[in-house]
């Protein structure tokens, strides 16, 4: 079992070195980090125009968490759109064993994934000094792992910040466990061991708001995943469950309006 969850959970892409010297190496707004490791991993920290004036105050922060079967250098012009359309700024980081990460030698895992998303958190509340409440944790996916994981946790190694101080958390087609969205809640009791990315178990820590959205005929991660995290929330946010759609068709303009909501729902936190 443990490795149908990790054959759905870790397709980090094989693409080549050049690819992401053309689409990666070469952006201005690309940063290193460094988990406690010393993996050193890159991030895309997109910031958003003033004048969109969505918000009054310095525009907030969304720590993002991409999706399985792609990486940061794959999904650049969503980031892009999502600053755009929501007037936050983006910090994109990437997984140890994805894209560069990847052509180093490097295994991808839950537990790499986790100290990928710590050394992000670092860099944006201890070197940069984003103050916790102008964050919002949005994962996508597998994303939804690192991000509910740190969400649900009172301190970082490392970090003189708590994750329980965030603004908010955004959740797009979350899973309960990686064994849940894959076989289902019985083999993930029976497998209990092997399973990854225990959502179900860390979502009930998180004490600032949180909105799920997610697609009714979602085939990879079934929606039942998404209403069970939400059913389990101290603080839920109205969630957008989108009728008829999957989990890669979900209409663009429609969740970025959701997201630009939220966001601008928790930013009077902070």
């Amino acid at each position: 079992m443990g490795g149908a969850i990790n054959t759905l959970a870790f397709p980090a892409p094989n693409l080549p070195q050049h690819f992401y010297e053309d689409e990666l190496l070469t952006r201005r707004d690309l940063v290193w980090i460094t988990t406690t490791e010393d993996e050193r991993i890159p991030a895309c920290y997109v910031r958003a125009k003033s004048s969109n004036g969505f918000f009054s105050g310095p525009p907030m922060t969304i720590l993002y968490s991409h999706g399985n079967a792609e990486d940061i250098a794959l999904h650049l012009d969503y980031i892009d759109a999502l600053v755009h359309f929501t007037g936050s700024d983006v910090f994109s980081y990437e997984y140890v064993g994805y894209s560069v990460s990847k052509l180093e030698g490097k295994e991808p895992s839950e537990a790499a994934s986790i100290r990928s998303i710590d050394a992000a958190w670092r860099y944006l509340v201890d070197e940069l000094k984003i103050p916790p409440k102008r964050i919002v944790i949005f994962g996508r996916s597998i994303g939804s792992g690192p991000s509910v994981d740190l969400a649900s946790r009172s301190e970082v190694e490392g970090s003189a910040h708590s994750p329980l101080d965030v603004a908010g958390v955004l959740l797009q087609s979350p899973l309960e466990s990686g064994a849940r969205a894959v076989l289902g809640h019985v083999v993930s009791f029976i497998g209990y061991y092997l399973d990854i990315f225990k959502n179900y178990e860390k979502i009930g820590n998180i004490t600032s708001p949180v909105a799920i959205m997610h697609g009714t005929t979602d085939e990879v991660v079934p929606w039942e995943n998404g209403k069970a995290l939400h059913r389990s929330l101290q603080r839920p946010y109205d969630p957008l469950w989108l009728e008829g759609y999957g989990h890669n068709n979900m209409p663009q303009d429609i969740c970025f309006d959701y997201v630009k909501d939220f966001v601008r729902h928790v930013s009077h936190r902070g």
